[in-house]
């Protein structure tokens, strides 16, 4: 086994552009139609790209005022988006175009990642059909609209299980596959979960079904991983390992075929089957994958409550294969014609849902709200002043006003989050004893904040707070200083 040599390229040019122009198709336009960036934490990730240009690649000084803290998302996320944004500032286009471009180049290739992973072993057809359900499958087409570092480590998951099935039988591609899981591992946290579990449970099951032991080639994977990964091991051993896991969100059973599609869903129950009675290696590695993503999201049974609904997103690329197999196992020996109709068909049908949602899509942040943080920047007092406000309002209020937030985006990140957000949340109740202490001059109130702390505003309304800035849906508040009632 071996990857395609380069006179075998046109054999895939095809699929390639196929996968390429749908993905474009549904994101680019996204570029045109808003202004902004469509999720809330790409504007953290900005800000920290930010930091890199100036120069800090450990530590966060704008997160966590008025000290800052210690950086410890994984870093190769924002240097690619960096390296982006400096291409693109060459034509004066700025690091926030560069996040709203990002989709058009991440989800077609995660795609084509993909489909190169599923032809190796199951021919052009299969990676093709399988290419296309990752593109329209609903949680999929979600993530893959957004620029974040987890559509990143979408792109290099498959090139890692690729690789390390051909490392079972050429040493070097062994060896790729470490190189590519600590890529992952540098990318973000919970899709290097499902990568490294799913290769624990790849030789696990190796052995169960062929008695082979496959522990060698699962030691040099390791080992070549955590040496790679070895700085970033330290810096999170160091500074902030436990704080650095999110928690939270569950989705029902009955959100499943929802958010993965029903067609999708009914296809990929006979096609694990099928995969299960052929026992092959491949078979047993995206199984493997796909077992792993189904307990990964169920894991709040164990009340570990470990973002469940995040890895759906991650079950979405194996039982997009799933489906693609069960279609081909059913058309074997079947006209060619009828086969071609139908899975013309389920292809037109599975299309339907992307693209309504991508009709309806909308950015996060809304126009009253930048402006609101815009009028921030321009107005407020510069100095090392912090600003209040949720959680998820943070990356967006800091990014665009460029002042610091009290909690900044991934409060996880830091050891104090808890004492932090129970001090917000404080504050917005009528308590402001912790005004001076992380130096607040400014509080904001939008809809998210109306949101999460009832009656905010008649709280600060009642006290001796001045009304900077309102809106419809967005008012601002200063803190001269002194007591307040």
């Amino acid at each position: 086994m071996a990857l395609p040599k380069i006179k075998d390229i046109k054999y895939f040019l095809i699929p390639v552009v196929l996968i390429v122009v749908l993905a474009v198709c549904e994101t680019y336009p996204l570029y045109g139609r808003f202004p902004y960036p469509l999720s809330w934490d790409i504007w953290y990730h900005m800000r920290i790209v930010e930091n890199f240009s100036n120069g800090y690649f450990t530590f966060d000084p704008v997160s966590f005022g008025p000290v800052g803290r210690i950086h410890t998302y994984p870093p190769l996320f924002h240097i690619l988006l960096l390296g982006l944004y400096k291409i693109l500032n060459l034509g004066g286009l700025s690091i926030m175009d560069a996040a709203r471009i990002m989709p058009a180049i991440l989800f077609p290739l995660s795609a084509i990642s993909t489909f190169l992973l599923i032809n190796k072993f199951y021919g052009k057809e299969v990676g093709l059909l399988s290419s296309f359900f990752v593109l329209v499958i609903p949680v999929s087409l979600d993530r893959g609209i957004i620029a974040s570092p987890q559509s990143l480590a979408l792109v290099l998951i498959p090139l890692g299980f690729l690789t390390y099935l051909l490392g079972l039988k050429e040493r070097k591609y062994l060896y790729a596959s470490g190189i590519l899981s600590s890529a992952i591992f540098y990318t973000h946290g919970l899709s290097f979960m499902v990568f490294f579990i799913s290769i624990i449970l790849f030789t696990f099951l190796v052995y169960l079904s062929k008695r082979e032991v496959k522990i060698q080639n699962f030691f040099i994977f390791t080992l070549i991983t955590i040496i790679v990964s070895s700085p970033w091991i330290i810096q999170l051993l160091m500074h902030g390992v436990a704080s650095n896991i999110p928690y939270g969100g569950i989705f029902k059973l009955t959100f499943y075929p929802v958010k993965l599609g029903y067609i999708t869903m009914a296809l990929s129950i006979p096609g694990a089957v099928f995969l299960i009675l052929r026992k092959k290696e491949e078979d047993l590695m995206l199984l493997s994958w796909g077992t792993i993503a189904f307990l990964l999201s169920r894991n709040y049974i164990t009340s570990l409550d470990l973002l469940p609904f995040r890895f759906i997103e991650f079950l979405a690329y194996p039982l997009a294969f799933y489906s693609s197999f069960a279609i081909f196992e059913f058309a074997k020996e079947k006209r060619k014609e009828a086969v071609f109709a139908a899975i013309i068909g389920i292809m037109l049908i599975s299309s339907f849902p992307a693209a309504e949602y991508v009709s309806k899509v909308k950015p996060m942040l809304g126009a009253e709200e930048y402006s609101a943080f815009s009028y921030l920047n321009e107005n407020s007092i510069k100095d090392n002043f912090t600003v209040a406000s949720s959680w998820f309002t943070s990356p967006m209020l800091g990014k665009v006003s460029e002042l610091k937030t009290v909690e900044g985006g991934y409060a996880s990140g830091s050891w104090d989050y808890v004492k932090r957000s129970q001090d917000i949340k404080a504050l917005y109740s009528g308590n402001f004893s912790t005004v001076d202490t992380y130096k607040t001059k400014y509080a904001y109130i939008g809809p998210r904040e109306a949101a999460e702390f009832k009656n905010s505003e008649n709280y600060l309304n009642a006290s001796s707070i001045d009304k900077l800035y309102s809106t419809g849906k967005a008012s601002l508040y200063i803190f001269w200083g002194g007591n307040y009632k």
